[in-house]
């Protein structure tokens, strides 16, 4: 059977003197007759001359050359015209959809509702108005409707889909941060977090999905939702390197719980079970709410919210303090919700506390007393002091592509810390406490020793406990830090020879002391340490914390508050990928699948 041709791969080039020869022109690749417009369709003297000679030479052949010049030149300037108009008006109209596109990207990183678009919109018309009114009706039809809002978002998000679907193929290895927390119409939302790392060490940290749950959150509700998850992206579980929950028993239970289900289809795979972490940031506020700090705070917000929560009482207060002249005129408002909130209260109250004994003792509040008793005030200058250490170390331990490491130098740091405390305020050293550095002048009684040594040892002790998961594999996160610091006998056998190497290469040595861990697994020869760039490559997917849901679930109830609670959960999730990602959307490729 003979080979059929392929006219596009022979190549014919449009020869310039066919133009007046025979009227046409040649635009895009098609050959145009600029008398009848038709297309010729294959670029080829013998298929133009027998166009022009079958429909237009009787009428045409009598012209001179001259005549055929001017002809051809008017009939193209005016095809030209006509050609350029469609090219105008295509690119205005690919302008105007591309500036809606970008108008509902800003609305949903902002989590803006649907119908601030019309707002938006009547906006630019005005101003329009003012400074181009010519362009008046250009702005006019930029389409700014809410449902063609929802639309544009959604676009957008699916778009953002296709393109971590690419980036996600390439990981080498990856880990989950999962969490769930409920919306205000109580619906369970569950947010699946991914971070993976490819060949050339490029970190990707995304929202994989939403998952809604309108019945139970059982373990294996919830991992039904990943598995689905992960078959929606393609991801396999020999490449998961660990998975990091808020530490719910239905989350880091090893039986039913989700990460129970994942070991056990681990298991069936007869794939490496992935690291557990029990979310660092969650742990530190259990902590902090475990100790008998609770005991000063409860008194101090109670303090705090019956001046805050009355209007009348916090207007007299104000009054009060600007009576006096006070170095502050107001006192933050306590809420259990916000951990970090307790801080900045505690240390207003405390330089607020005789101005607030004064104002409690005017209106005859009944707990008033406890402000006068030197013990307690010793005690809230503790408080005060090591809530503040605590708030710290929350700060510290937040942010998004936070390396494990890291994380963990940040645990062991404050572990030190708190020893050191313990035998200083055992010994009334207050070098490192500035709220009870203040009282020693002040107060005759004795420093309660015994409270704050029992607060220390019990953090101390919620420390060691529950950052247990970390100590297991401090091994490998100290090695993965340091590999240049380790006992070559000590690490797995197919990193051995690579680490022998390692040590003894100087060069490499001192690149280590001068940039970045990324940058330096990076730049080792994928020839002579393949072992350890995958080893690092695992270790640095790890998440630290569920940051990333925490901070997506802050912008979930903004979205999805109580004005909006009719909004989908197919919408939410658009705006919520949408306006937190950090993939830039592809507007053109966008605009070019709606044709």
């Amino acid at each position: 059977m003979s080979k059929k041709r392929k006219i596009d791969l022979e190549n014919r080039v449009f020869n310039p003197t066919w133009s007046v020869q025979y009227f046409v022109s040649e635009f895009n690749g098609k050959i145009t007759c600029l008398l009848c417009n038709d297309v010729v369709a294959i670029c080829k003297e013998y298929n133009i001359r027998r166009h022009y000679q079958t429909k237009h030479e009787s009428k045409y052949s009598h012209l001179s050359e001259t005549e055929r010049v001017q002809k051809f030149e008017a009939m193209n300037r005016s095809v030209s015209a006509q050609r350029n108009l469609f090219v105008n008006i295509k690119s205005e109209n690919e302008s105007i959809t591309k500036t809606s596109l970008r108008i509902a990207h800003l609305i949903a990183k902002h989590g803006k509702p649907f119908t601030d678009s019309e707002l938006i919109k009547s906006c630019l018309v005005m101003a329009a108005e003012e400074l181009c009114p010519e362009k008046k009706k250009l702005f006019e039809t930029i389409p700014l409707s809410a449902r063609t809002t929802v639309r544009r978002i959604e676009e957008i998000s699916n778009d953002i889909e296709v393109q971590l679907k690419q980036k996600v193929s390439k990981f080498q290895w990856f880990s989950l941060t999962i969490d769930e927390s409920t919306d205000v119409t109580d619906t369970a939302q569950l947010l699946i977090f991914i971070r993976g790392v490819n060949s050339e060490f490029e970190i990707t940290e995304e929202l994989l999905s939403m998952r809604s749950l309108h019945d139970r959150t059982t373990g294996e509700d919830i991992f039904k939702e990943v598995e689905i998850s992960m078959k929606n992206f393609n991801l396999h579980w020999d490449k998961l390197k660990s998975v990091t929950t808020d530490g719910a028993k239905n989350m880091c239970g090893t039986g039913k719980g989700l990460i129970g289900n994942i070991f056990n289809v681990c298991k069936e795979l007869n794939c490496p079970n992935p690291i557990a972490i029990h979310c660092i940031i969650h742990q530190q506020v259990l902590c902090a709410k475990n100790t008998n700090v609770v005991s000063v705070v409860e008194v101090v917000s109670s303090m705090v919210n019956f001046i805050r929560s009355r209007g009348l009482n916090h207007r007299q207060f104000r009054q009060f303090l600007r009576e006096i002249q006070s170095d502050y005129t107001d006192i933050p408002y306590h809420t259990a919700v916000r951990w970090l909130s307790n801080g900045e209260v505690l240390l207003r109250f405390f330089k607020l506390r005789q101005e607030i004994a004064a104002f409690l003792k005017e209106k005859k509040y009944p707990q008033q007393e406890v402000l006068s008793n030197e013990e307690w005030l010793w005690k809230l200058a503790f408080v005060t002091d090591i809530v503040g250490y605590l708030n710290k170390f929350n700060l510290k331990l937040q942010g998004e592509t936070k390396l494990i490491c890291e994380l963990y130098s940040t645990v062991k740091t404050y572990r030190q810390k708190f020893e050191l405390f313990k035998t200083q305020v055992e010994l009334n050293n207050f070098d490192h406490f500035t709220c009870c550095k203040s009282l020693q002048v002040s107060l005759t009684t004795p420093f309660p020793n015994n409270f704050a040594s029992e607060i220390l040892i019990d953090l101390n002790k919620q420390l060691q406990q529950r950052f247990a998961d970390l100590d297991k594999n401090s091994k490998n996160l100290l090695f993965f830090q340091n590999p240049f610091n380790c006992v070559v006998n000590e690490i797995p056998s197919e990193l051995q020879l690579e680490i022998i190497e390692l040590k003894n290469d100087e060069t490499l040595k001192n690149k280590f002391n001068n940039m970045d861990l990324v940058s330096f697994y990076k730049i080792l020869p994928e020839v002579d340490y393949s072992h350890l760039k995958s080893f690092g490559r695992g270790f640095i997917s790890i998440f630290g914390s569920t940051y990333s849901c925490e901070k997506t679930f802050s912008k979930m109830k903004y979205v999805k508050s109580q004005y909006r609670s009719s909004l989908t959960d197919d919408h939410l999730q658009s705006v919520l990928i949408a306006g937190g990602t950090k993939i830039e959307p592809r507007y053109d490729k966008i605009i070019a699948g709606q044709k």
